[in-house]
């Protein structure tokens, strides 16, 4: 199928559908045109190739702890000329939303392609971000309803009394989540798949499990077939070989903040800025939780109570102590790509907004700047929702409106009451067109009145045809529903399915082969949404 615009669908900012559709129009923003082959041949002749030792034994190690078998990719990220195509996401529950395999699966197709026509090495990487301290958002895990969404939210951790709970990832379950579980169980379709759905795709979510391992072991269950390398930057290893460009990062601070800032304000006269500049670009972590480090004259201070390192105190910790320290937005893509020769990073719509920024950045740092890879956007239509959409002739655009536009449109619009109620319209128009200049001819004081009477003609006319909606509707309680249903199914609560509703709910439903048709079906040849058809 061609796909719907991201323009005409919504939901999308601005300048991510204008990147996939009119790129040129960006240029100024980014240095590889993401759509020509041309792009990838020139960029792979600068970026420096394969990965230090100790990175592929953290890799190893790491994926090997998780039962991802990956050995052979990682061995082929340290040969010469090897190349990464790298993406990402949150940690989160039960593998997150559909997006997070729509981005993983694109990744995986991108280094496969690339690899034909590089004729090297291309080998998918997923960078698990663990390290933001917002447990609230990575907490929740949607289902569908009939009328809203479900929600399971994980509870197991209290607010700290002090700070905050420190980042993600490393954050032990607890024994709320065997309710969690419990509760997914009961929420999942009650069919043949369900169990070995929740043994292969969720038992990682197990009390003494933390948040990255859970979230890892899904995504290397999801891509089982499609091997993708994972990897963790909270590791203290890998922190380790970050930490030049975290020292780098607290120096000269200023600059990369007046460089950010520079570039905000030029897409700031067109498009939205997705990243607020911020004075620095670390984190410190430490037994009060994660808190951003902040410039106070020569001092670093690093919690609200105003604890402070001087600058000297700051890089000895980053020189001995790296693991206490974790880029925020603005450094990850940067520490990424100095630890891997990144040819492409496949991002999302807020993704390549804040990459928008970033071209100053990456030459500040020295790193070449990656091509940004728009991933797969998609909709995936049960066959229920199919069925409703071709018996009355709706689009997928035509479910983001609500159902009583959709039953005037169904039951009245084109009916013979309404062409009857249209016809009636036009005669009172002509009707009263004649009648004002007759009667103010007898009495122009009688113009005003002609005009009332006009248009209390047009409103009795347009109460009775919403009098003959109310009833039709009334015969057609179950078109309501069924509209309802695909609505909420197709636009969760009214937003993306892709970002509310998660893949497990359709493996539970049509079983592992929902996997092999969403591989198959996902297409790199579109720059539009997609729509898969079960």
């Amino acid at each position: 199928m061609p796909g719907l615009s991201y323009a005409r669908l919504g939901g999308f900012p601005k300048l991510f559908a204008t990147y996939c559709a009119n790129w040129e129009r960006l240029a100024a923003f980014f240095l590889w045109d993401w759509r020509i082959e041309e792009s990838y041949r020139t960029l792979a002749g600068r970026v420096p190739s394969s990965i230090s030792t100790s990175l592929a034994d953290a890799l190893a190690r790491q994926n090997e702890g998780w039962g991802n078998a990956v050995g052979a990719q990682i061995e082929a990220l340290q040969s010469p000329g090897a190349l990464a195509v790298v993406t990402g996401q949150q940690v989160g529950l039960f593998g997150g939303p559909l997006y997070t395999l729509y981005k993983a699966l694109t990744a995986v197709k991108l280094a496969e392609r690339l690899s034909g026509i590089l004729q090297r090495p291309v080998v998918p990487v997923f960078w698990l971000e663990g390290g933001d301290h917002d447990l609230a958002e990575v907490s929740i895990l949607n289902l569908p309803g009939n009328e809203t969404t479900e929600s399971l939210t994980y509870q197991g951790h209290a607010p700290a009394r002090q700070g905050n709970l420190g980042s993600v990832g490393p954050l032990v379950l607890r024994s709320d989540i065997d309710r969690v579980r419990e509760e997914l169980r009961q929420g999942l379709p009650d069919t043949e798949f369900r169990s070995k759905v929740l043994d292969d795709y969720c038992a990682a979510y197990q009390v003494g499990t933390t948040f990255t391992d859970a979230f890892a072991r899904s995504i290397a269950a999801f891509l089982s077939s499609s091997p993708l390398v994972l990897m963790d930057p909270e590791d203290s290893e890998i922190k380790k070989l970050a930490a030049p460009l975290f020292e780098r990062a607290l120096l000269e601070h200023g600059d990369a903040y007046a460089r950010l800032e520079a570039t905000s304000q030029v897409l700031r006269n067109d498009y939205h800025v997705q990243v607020q500049p911020r004075s620095t670009t670390l984190f410190y972590q430490d037994e009060f939780g994660r808190n951003a480090l902040r410039p106070n004259g020569a001092d670093f201070t690093y919690r609200s109570n105003g604890q402070a390192m001087s600058a000297s105190e700051a890089v000895d910790q980053i020189r001995t102590q790296a693991y206490r320290f974790s880029p925020n937005v603005v450094l990850r893509p940067l520490v990424q790509d100095s630890l891997l020769p990144t040819v492409a990073y496949v991002a999302g719509p807020g993704e390549v907004s804040y990459f928008a920024q970033f071209k100053s950045l990456y030459e500040w740092a020295g790193i070449p700047m990656p091509i940004i890879y728009p991933r797969a956007s998609m909709t995936v239509l049960e066959p229920r929702e199919q069925r409703v959409m071709r018996k009355h002739g709706l689009s997928l655009l035509d479910l983001q409106e609500s159902v009583e536009v959709l039953l005037d449109r169904i039951l009245v619009h084109g009916s013979r009451v309404d062409a009857t109620l249209a016809r009636a319209a036009a005669e009172l128009a002509r009707v009263a067109a004649d009648l004002s200049p007759a009667v103010t001819a007898v009495d122009a004081t009688l113009g005003r009145t002609a005009d009332a009477t006009r248009a209390a003609w047009i409103k009795e006319l347009d109460k009775l045809r919403r009098r003959v909606i109310r009833a039709e509707k009334r015969k057609h309680d179950t078109l309501q529903l069924q509209l309802a249903r695909s609505r909420q199914a197709v636009f969760p609560s009214g937003k993306l399915q892709e970002r509310v509703l998660p893949a497990v709910y359709y493996l539970s439903k049509y079983g592992p082969n929902f996997l092999a048709t969403l591989n198959e079906n996902l297409s790199l040849q579109t720059a539009r949404h997609q729509t898969l058809l079960l």
